[in-house]
């Protein structure tokens, strides 16, 4: 059962919640890249794990997609308030962080969802995404 706009709403961090306050055309982008990053994370690696490399290609994809459908500044501004939880303990935020940014980057190149996912792929296979286990 899919939880509704406000329920989905209170479950973002402040700083997400003032984004999309202040960008609410972005909403369906963010929601739909973050789906396909899930979904292709599960595909590639048969989970979406918490850490690892998994958890690290489904951010950088995250990013990409959301880079280039929004724009970097934008996907910047939205993938760094994701990060902000104070729950999230300083070496997961940086790790975040740095496949975030590698994504952002993959994303300024434009293409294809599978472009973009092979693109993350390559970064992960290669050693430039962070991974903490």
């Amino acid at each position: 059962m899919t939880q509704d706009p406000y329920q989905q709403f209170k479950h973002l961090t402040p700083a997400e919640q003032d984004y999309v306050k202040r960008h609410p055309m972005h909403v369906p982008a963010i929601k739909r890249s973050r789906d396909l990053a899930f979904k292709e994370a599960r595909r590639k690696f048969g989970i979406n794990g918490h850490n690892d490399a998994s958890d690290a290609f489904r951010h950088c994809f995250w990013s990409a997609i959301l880079t280039r459908d929004i724009g970097y500044q934008y996907a910047l501004a939205f993938t760094t308030a994701h990060e902000t939880s104070p729950t999230n303990p300083p070496a997961e935020r940086a790790m975040d962080l740095h496949d975030n940014a590698v994504g952002l980057e993959i994303g300024r190149q434009g293409g294809s969802d599978p472009s973009l996912s092979n693109a993350c792929m390559a970064a992960c296979k290669a050693g430039r995404l962070k991974v903490l286990k």
